[in-house]
């Protein structure tokens, strides 16, 4: 749900009917001549449930504060909108809003805002037309509730919209089959033009020449390093596909993102990851995803990575599993949906591959064989750069006679003394009178040459990452 505040109270009785897929706020304009207004609109993140028809929210009341203290007693709390009515959120999807009404405020930054339910006069109703059991648990009664404030809401002299995004998706748990809630509120407050939206279509069965849409896929947006766990992501605002396949999520503040789409509970695809989407105040970011489709046989890889060093390299093998068990020499091809993050190579047109690391992201390498078929998700991550311990010269010791040359060799070596790739080495000799450096190559300068300038003992040192190792030089008459 999103809400607009204002500086007169303006409230919608109708919910909005407009498309899902624009911007749209009713109700009547209540402005006094000349003044500052702030309105509040309610709109949703839409509901994943397919068996539930309406869920309603009472809300009593709006207020926000330009104050972080959210105590009852803290003077700055000030009501923008008194609506005492309830919302079917089912009809506020996409970035439809309707109006909660408005009030004249001062104009400043808020920073907390919190919201008034009567649950008692809240309820879900399932398609059939029953009343579905909810646990309101200590939000029974007339609770109130805090909404996340990302960013300040900035309310000019001239008033603003500011949304409030009430994610029914989050704030109404269940198990399958679903035929009770658990009301756990999770909600947002953004002002509404420093925001954008993230919109697309998706679609199934990506190895056809005409994937079909997808409705009722979950779609959850993050934040985060997509390179890294889910775990480590955090949940922005979520949303769902029409019949169509179509979503929008709007109302999010500027930056990156991750998207993340689930099709429906028995559904012949798999989830789908695309990151690093880039959101601007005012845009529409757009995009197409396609998702796998499962198959009825069983493909076993192994092995069965979770993430890839950029850069690296892994050889996995697949065997296919029939109703009667394993399936002979079976006929295998792999097939990289993300060939930018990492590409897939067949060996020799059998059940192995080689999948490598390019570039940062989570890529789906799609395997199918015999009828079956599976699709692996495989996060390509930074590699963490070994520590390097020491550094060897080889030879360490050597003799040469005067105007003779040698080539040296450096490595920089880890704990367990394996030689380390891709470092950068400097050289040094101890006393230029006696051997001298004429020469230096090699990756990372990993090559030298040094002559014999007279007689003496020098040392020739090589460096990289804060180590050193040396040589010893002795040049003969």
């Amino acid at each position: 749900m999103r809400t607009t505040f204002t500086t007169a109270i303006a409230l919608a009785s109708a919910l909005v009917a407009g498309s899902c897929y624009q911007d749209d706020t009713t109700g009547p304009n209540l402005r006094p001549y000349g003044a500052p207004f702030t309105t509040v609109e309610i709109t949703d993140a839409p509901f994943p449930y397919d068996s539930v028809a309406r869920v309603d929210l009472y809300i009593v009341s709006i207020q926000a504060s330009t104050s972080l203290d959210t105590n009852d007693l803290n003077p700055d709390w000030v009501t923008i909108a008194e609506p005492h009515q309830a919302y079917n959120l089912i009809d506020l999807q996409g970035g439809v809003t309707d109006t909660l009404g408005g009030k004249i405020i001062p104009a400043g930054q808020y920073r907390a805002v919190r919201m008034v339910l009567d649950t008692d006069s809240s309820s879900i109703t399932a398609k059939n037309g029953q009343p579905m059991p909810v646990a309101w648990q200590s939000s029974a009664g007339r609770p109130t509730l805090y909404a996340y404030v990302e960013d300040p809401l900035g309310v000019s002299d001239t008033g603003a919209q500011i949304v409030i995004d009430f994610d029914v998706g989050r704030s109404f748990l269940c198990d399958a089959p679903c035929s009770s809630f658990v009301f756990s509120p999770v909600f947002r407050a953004v002002t509404k033009s420093a925001t954008g939206s993230i919109s697309g279509v998706v679609r199934g069965d990506t190895l056809v020449q005409f994937p079909e849409a997808i409705k009722d896929v979950t779609v959850t947006v993050f934040r985060g390093n997509v390179a890294l766990f889910d775990a480590y992501w955090t949940v922005v605002a979520t949303g769902k596909t029409d019949a169509q396949g179509e979503f929008r999520i709007a109302y999010l503040l500027p930056g990156s993102y991750i998207v993340r789409v689930d099709a429906p509970r028995a559904s012949p695809f798999t989830p789908g990851v695309i990151g690093s989407l880039n959101v601007e105040a005012g845009q529409d970011t757009r995009v197409s995803i396609s998702l796998p489709r499962l198959s009825a046989g069983t493909i076993q890889v192994s092995p069965l990575p979770d993430s890839l060093i950029r850069g690296d390299s892994i050889v996995l093998t697949a065997a296919v599993v029939g109703p009667s068990g394993p399936i002979p020499n079976p006929r295998v091809t792999w097939t990289s949906l993300d060939s930018g993050i990492a590409p897939v190579y067949q060996l020799y047109s059998g059940p192995q591959a080689l999948v490598y690391g390019r570039s940062l992201g989570t890529a789906r390498i799609m395997v199918s064989g015999d009828g079956s078929s599976a699709t692996l998700f495989i996060r390509v991550v930074p590699g963490v750069p070994p520590v390097v311990s020491s550094v060897t010269i080889s030879p360490p010791a050597a003799t040469i006679a005067r105007n003779d040359t040698l080539g040296l060799f450096a490595f920089a070596r880890d704990p367990l003394g394996a030689p380390i790739a891709n470092r950068t080495y400097s050289w040094t000799t101890s006393d230029t009178l006696v051997a001298r450096l004429i020469w230096v190559a090699g990756v990372g300068n990993n090559y030298a040459i040094v002559r014999g300038i007279n007689a003496g003992t020098a040392t020739v040192s090589a460096a990289a990452d804060g180590k050193t190792g040396t040589a010893t030089i002795t040049v003969t008459p």
